[in-house]
């Protein structure tokens, strides 16, 4: 089962992700949001992402929304 994260908008994300530069991989996102102090929910949403490139903030809660739907 996903981890589901509720992010109100892509900012809340974007804030844990401030210095990523795009495109990148899950790992880099990962190593991003730990250097950033990001809570374990967030950690752990990233860590259930599949490995691929992410080429924004918004493909990233796209992936998240998706992941979420039945």
């Amino acid at each position: 089962m996903a981890t589901v994260v509720n992010f109100r908008t892509p900012m809340m994300l974007g804030a844990y992700l401030d210095d990523i530069i795009f495109p990148c991989s899950r790992t880099e996102l990962l190593y991003c949001a730990e250097e950033n102090d990001a809570p374990d929910a967030i950690l752990d949403a990233i860590e259930n992402l599949p490995e691929r490139r992410y080429w924004s903030v918004d493909d990233i809660v796209a992936k998240f929304i998706l992941r979420a739907s039945p």
